[in-house]
């Protein structure tokens, strides 16, 4: 029986995602939030790992991609001599340092699969669904009884749920263009998953990747979606509205009241629930980030006192000397780093979304990729973006690399090469 290892070529993209509070839980179940000492040592370990491999393996990077990686590098090089310049040392605050060099994530798993592109996506899927229900069966298994549901208690972090959106368009897009039998029922179990653990801003996310995903397939594949394809969808539909209004709604009435309570807050999201504490955090810190909007406050910033305020007891709602720490990923870029921060994330974003317009036909896997990527510029409106989305962006590059035509040529010399090198060999053997 042959071993099929190319599972290992994996690796790269696991050590990101273990940075993720999903994983963090299952390796330190005892620690408070999944162990958040160790998810921050750990990035700024990972973070020294990446900003050597990429430095190492220069050459392997796309010229847009050397500009990124020279203006990042550019960038933490004045943040490290600023620190010196006023704390007499180079690496001050490690947790402002931290913004920068996160971005450094996806140059690295980018370099790296430059060169060695064997991942599978099923491979990435499974690792994903596989540490999902582990984390929830063995960590969180109180988090699925219909308490949970009616009383909000998710249990599962949102960057963890938001990471289903993989798997669900990878089963949803199995179903499209090969058309395997398991693959509809898998996407419909996903997207069940996502809706039951309550992330409102996973929900927004999932049906904004929906729209991308369509247009996407619509006008980047020769795939069509005729009826036969869509009925089968439109049957799972009813027959679970059927079923659960038969079953779970009539005794569960309470169900139906929560999910309302849901879509309200997402309405209102400025008034009510958790977005309007996200809400007011923003407008407490509004003012430093106009007055700072370029080049961000950096290490004063980390040094301003909290400025936020619980309002039932006049006191700050994280406490001094720690940072702050913020529900949006805009928000806490700009306030550190600025709008020059900012751009050295959106130069690899919006690289990654130009390639695809580019790309006359895309292919399942970047179509999966990208739809992904573009659904992180939502969800960092409500939350830091994990450190998976970086190593996921990196490799989504390296994906809509693949066709362009400098690659191909490379490659067609590549074994024109091999070929004459076994036939120079095969020679040699018959003459001897």
């Amino acid at each position: 029986m042959k071993l099929n290892y190319t599972f290992l070529f994996l690796l790269p993209l696991v050590l990101i995602f273990l940075l993720d509070n999903l994983f963090m839980e299952l390796l330190a179940p005892n620690s408070a939030s999944g162990g958040g000492t160790l998810i921050s040592s750990s990035a700024k370990l990972i973070a020294g790992i990446a900003i050597v491999y990429s430095a190492l393996f220069f050459q392997r990077m796309s010229v847009p991609m050397k500009w990124a990686f020279f203006l990042t590098a550019l960038y933490l090089f004045g943040l490290s001599l600023e620190s010196y310049y006023k704390y007499s040392t180079f690496f001050v605050y490690p947790h402002v340092f931290l913004k920068v060099m996160i971005f450094f994530y996806s140059l690295f798993i980018y370099t790296y699969y430059k060169g060695n592109n064997y991942v599978k996506m099923h491979h990435l899927v499974f690792f994903i669904l596989g540490g999902f229900w582990l984390n929830v069966l063995v960590v969180n298994p109180d988090a699925l009884s219909i308490s949970s549901f009616t009383h909000h208690e998710r249990g599962v972090h949102s960057t963890s749920v938001y990471m289903l959106i993989i798997p669900f368009l990878y089963f949803l897009t199995q179903y499209f263009f090969k058309a395997k039998w398991y693959s509809l029922p898998m996407a419909f179990f996903v997207l069940l998953t996502i809706f039951f653990f309550q992330h409102r801003t996973v929900w927004v996310c999932t049906a904004i990747v929906l729209g991308v995903y369509y247009l996407l397939f619509r006008f980047k594949t020769n795939t069509p979606i005729g009826i036969g394809k869509i009925l089968p969808i439109i049957g799972i539909i009813v027959a679970g509205a059927l079923a659960s209004s038969a079953f779970l709604f009539s005794m569960h009435p309470e169900i139906i009241t929560k999910i309302m309570e849901n879509f309200s807050d997402i309405e209102n999201f400025d008034k009510q629930g958790t977005g309007s504490w996200r809400y007011n955090q923003w407008m407490s810190y509004l003012p430093f980030i106009k007055e700072n909007l370029f080049m961000g406050m950096r290490f004063e910033g980390f040094e301003l006192p909290i400025q936020f305020y619980r309002d039932d007891i006049d006191k700050p709602v994280f406490e001094d000397g720690y940072g702050h720490f913020f529900h949006s990923f805009y928000v806490d870029v700009l306030f550190y780093a600025g709008l020059l921060g900012l751009s050295l994330f959106l130069w690899q974003a919006f690289y990654a979304i130009w390639k695809a317009l580019r790309v006359k036909r895309l292919n399942e896997n970047q179509i999966i990729m990208i739809a992904f990527i573009i659904s992180g510029f939502v969800f960092g409106i409500s939350y830091i973006l994990p450190a998976y989305y970086y190593g996921i962006l990196g490799l989504t590059i390296v994906l809509l690399e693949e066709d362009e035509p400098e690659n191909i040529s490379y490659l067609k010399e590549f074994a024109a090469r091999k070929k004459r090198a076994l036939l120079a060999l095969k020679q040699r053997l018959v003459s001897h």
